[in-house]
């Protein structure tokens, strides 16, 4: 059977982390009652920002304590814990030189014991200065210094300058500081966070004086981060700005593929020691090769593959969609020379094609992938994709690349689902099939993924450039892969479900033939099977902040098995990486 191939070549400062366990110990079951009894009301007290004043909340477990560290050590501050009552209390040192917090203990999480503890610490002759532990309005912590950053309105003498920070007991530490021209940083006398706010209130109000605020502290979410690979800013179909992408980001915050689920690509093979791929030994069903490549002309199955799982962050070349899942080839197809040039179709036989497609069901694989239509109908390969699909694996295929309606074989299959292209403006690409039975639509006009290494495949190098429903048809088989990955219960009719429901509105509104359900949106699908629309949302609240922060360490102090993020039994910093990197991913 002579099959077509369907492709066209052609922060300032904040806190350190690395004590968090022992800050987590001490964090109880109580946190989210302390949090609705104290956190969410505004502490009374409020910072300046530029013609307002912003109310700051207050963290009732934790304070924090400043010695000047070019005075010399000084404080016990154990001893000082002790001695005003708060035994046990754990302490972690802040990144900011100086400041150390400390984690009161349960019977003393309250507004007024937290304001004894900063007066009785303000008191103590060894230590500088003490303070709650305020909330911005973003519900990350704020600590105010005694120091503050004050910009006078332009023209202002410096007699008069030096006036102001007399009548508040200010020195001058620093001029054009901070990179401005003009700016003072200014050294006070307060020995307590609310004093520093009231001093700098009061500065802030002096007609002379353009804006002025204590040089904080404070947390800040570390947004996500790009993979290492160098050619991922090339990758359109998993994120550019303009939006039109799969948002893998997103994605990847949860999950970027458990190992143990693997995408068969049925397809001419997959160069097996290829540097960049995420797979297992592949299998070949046409009587050569081992699952790789077998002639010269074998190169699609290399290219498909990197759209599922090219490896992510090894510092090289690409990231596939879903790179912690493993590809494996079923070598069903030849692709085929005639004197010398390789020519755009594929060669198979029914046997082969319906060997391949039962070896990947009985084998326990959770997705497969067609990237290839043509021939006619096979009631031999027909019944494997029913037969897996009953068994429970998800079959995606390419819709076709003749531009025309008629979606063809297999991809017309009620078990196979088709998926047409995408170019990089969101736009159905001009090569790609649609009509009745199309499911969705995927990535695949100019899609940069992996070739044949060296001179073997399409270019020059491990990587090419190319186009084709083929490209696309694997990224949404890839995103399958990623929604078992956070749920393997999942049914194949669930993940379609799932896809559809989450995938992002094209043409005319609801499903169209010419887009499907729309264009696939793994980072809303992921978050969708995960069972959360904001999985580090963990106090319900809808709101990211300190507190779901400090309920996940308590749960990974705790042991609870909740807290083992990455699933392999263990608790530990890959678990609490994790938890950040959700964190830090935000609410959609």
């Amino acid at each position: 059977m002579l099959d077509r191939m369907w492709y066209a070549i052609g922060v300032c400062a904040g806190a350190s982390f690395a004590g968090m366990p022992a800050l987590a110990q001490s964090i109880d079951r109580d946190l989210q009652r302390l949090v609705a009894d104290a956190g969410a009301a505004p502490a009374g007290v409020a910072t300046p920002y530029f013609d307002r004043r912003v109310d700051l909340g207050l963290y009732p477990a934790m304070i924090a304590v400043f010695n000047d560290p070019a005075a010399g050590p000084r404080a016990n501050l154990r001893g000082a814990m002790d001695a005003i009552g708060l035994v046990g209390a754990d302490m972690e040192s802040s990144s900011v030189p100086g400041w150390t917090y400390v984690v009161l203990p349960a019977h003393a999480r309250s507004a007024d014991a937290v304001a004894n503890a900063v007066r009785d610490l303000a008191d103590r002759a060894d230590l500088d200065m003490a303070s709650p532990v305020y909330l911005g309005q973003d519900g990350l912590p704020v600590i105010p210094t005694r120091d503050l950053l004050i910009s006078f309105v332009p023209g202002t003498p410096d007699a008069e300058r030096i006036a102001v920070l007399d009548a508040h007991g200010a020195t001058v530490l620093e001029r054009d500081a901070a990179g401005f021209d003009g700016v003072v940083r200014a050294r006070t006398t307060a020995r307590t966070g609310q004093a520093a706010l009231d001093i700098a209130l009061a500065i802030h109000d002096h007609p002379a004086v353009e804006w002025a605020q204590s040089d904080r502290i404070f947390w800040a979410k570390r947004k996500s981060q790009f993979p290492n690979d160098p050619l991922f800013g090339q990758q359109w179909a998993l994120f550019q700005p303009n939006g039109e992408h799969m948002d893998a980001l997103t994605a990847w915050t949860v999950t970027i593929g458990d190992p143990t689920i693997r995408v068969i690509v049925l397809d001419s093979g997959i160069q097996q020691n290829h540097p960049d791929l995420t797979q297992l030994p592949g299998q070949s069903f046409t009587g050569s090769g081992n699952g790789g490549p077998a002639n010269a002309c074998d190169n699609h199955g290399t290219a498909v593959a990197g759209c599922v799982a090219a490896t992510i962050d090894n510092g090289i070349g690409i990231a596939g969609i879903a790179p912690g899942v493993h590809v494996q080839s079923g070598k069903i197809f030849n692709e085929i020379s005639l004197f010398g040039f390789c020519l755009p179709f594929l060669e198979s036989q029914d046997s082969w094609s319906a060997a391949g497609i039962n070896w990947a069901t009985t084998s326990g694989a959770q997705v497969t992938n067609s990237s290839w239509g043509g021939g006619g109908d096979s009631q031999a390969i027909t019944s494997a994709f029913n037969n897996g699909r009953a068994q429970g694996v998800i079959h995606f295929a390419a819709s076709g690349n003749d531009g025309g309606t008629t979606i063809g074989y297999p991809a017309n299959l009620g078990s196979v689902n088709a998926v047409g292209a995408l170019n990089s403006a969101g736009n159905r690409a001009s090569f790609s099939t649609s009509g009745s039975g199309l499911f969705i639509s995927a990535p695949g006009a100019a899609i940069l993924t992996t070739d044949r290494t060296g001179s073997s495949g399409y270019s020059n190098g491990d990587y090419t450039t190319i186009d084709g429903t083929s490209f696309a048809s694997p990224y949404a088989a890839g995103v399958a892969a990623l929604l078992l990955s956070v749920n393997p219960t999942l049914t194949p009719a669930q993940v379609e479900d799932i896809l559809a429901s989450t995938a992002v509105d094209k043409g005319t509104p609801g499903y169209n033939t010419q887009y499907g359900w729309g264009f696939i949106n793994a980072g809303a699908a992921v978050l969708s099977a995960a069972g959360s629309p904001c999985p580090a949302d963990l106090n319900g609240d809808g709101l990211l902040n300190f507190f779901d922060v400090a309920a996940y360490l308590d749960l990974y102090v705790a042991g609870d098995p909740a807290a083992d993020l990455t699933g392999d039994g263990n608790l530990n910093f890959f678990d609490v990486a994790a938890y950040m990197d959700l964190y830090n991913a935000g609410c959609p």
